[in-house]
This record gives structure tokens, sequence and C-alpha cells, in this order.
């Protein structure tokens, strides 16, 4: 999955959960949907190296809930946290269902205790290299439809509500 859907879950996650509604916890939903990919980060920074390989370390339970546990320590007790915590698990479920023609296939859903991979292949591959490929029509259809199934129905379920927030003071304060 890209951004998109990992946003989409993140802006769910913080419209259902969320108790206090400021840009900042929405911030923090929508960062913590998309940690796991922080391996592609380090790849662009440092090259490819093995500690950097995608889904491989980041995208599995321990560190999906250690993460999202340390990002949920900036939120005040309560249900905010364990909101959070279900927002970083989305980012696994999400890509469990992709259709991941790189090998290996999958994710290790319980590294370090267990290497087997773990994937359902129903939702559509976003290429990310060669170049010439992430700029293609399929890439761009793929984008389409993620933003169709995981950020449009959240947008129309909850636009007056989020149209409400967002024109309120205590959205824009701390």
């Amino acid at each position: 999955m890209s951004p998109i859907a990992h946003s989409g879950l993140g802006l769910l996650g913080w419209e259902l959960v969320a108790a206090r509604k400021t840009w900042r916890t929405l911030a923090l939903f929508v960062f913590a949907a998309n940690f796991a990919d922080v391996d592609f980060l380090f790849y662009f920074v440092f090259g490819p190296r093995p500690l950097f390989i995608h889904q491989y370390y980041t995208h599995n339970l321990l560190f999906a809930l250690g993460t999202a546990g340390l990002f949920a320590l900036a939120l005040p007790k309560g249900r905010d946290r364990g909101g959070l915590i279900l927002v970083g698990l989305s980012h696994l479920a999400a890509d469990l269902i992709v259709i991941d023609p790189v090998h290996p296939i999958g994710i290790r859903l319980f590294f370090p205790f267990s290497n087997r991979l773990f994937n359902f292949g129903l939702f559509p591959y976003l290429q990310r290299w060669p170049a010439g490929v992430v700029f293609s029509a399929k890439n761009l259809a793929v984008l389409m439809l993620e933003a169709v199934v995981f950020v449009l129905p959240v947008a129309v379920l909850f636009r007056k509500k989020f149209g409400t927030y967002v024109r309120s003071r205590e959205f824009w304060s701390s």
C-alpha cells in the first residue's frame, strides 16, 4: 500500500477514536499509520543495506506495537492511546492484502520469533522501481483506487464533522 491508503486508515482511526480533535493528534495518527514504511526512507538515505530491506524488520507485530506504543505516550491516557496502537497495527493489516510480486512475498508478522511469511494478495501492488514504472498509468490507477477505497469513504462519512473540527479553535490550538 502507498501512504494514501495508510493515511486514510490513520484518518479513520483519528475520527473514530481520538477524544481530542486537534491537528497534532491528527498528524500523530497519520504518522503512526505510515511509520512501518520508515525502511523506505532509510533505504533512500543510506542506500541498499540488509538492515533496510522493505518489510523485513519494520512490518511485524513487535515493531508496530512498540513504535505505536511509544507514539501513544504523546497522548493523554485513555482511548486515544489504544486507538493509536490500533492505527499502527492497521499498517500491517493493509499490507497483508496487497498482491506482493517482490520476493520474498509477504510480511513476517511474528518476526523475530518466526520468519513465516503472510500475504493474502487481494489488492493491486504499487510498483516503486525502476523509476520509469513509478510514474506509469498502472501506478496512477492503483493510487486512485487506494484513494477511492481508503480515503473517500472517510471523507464522505465524516465531512461535516471534519469541517467543524478544522474551523474550531481547539483543532488549531496546542
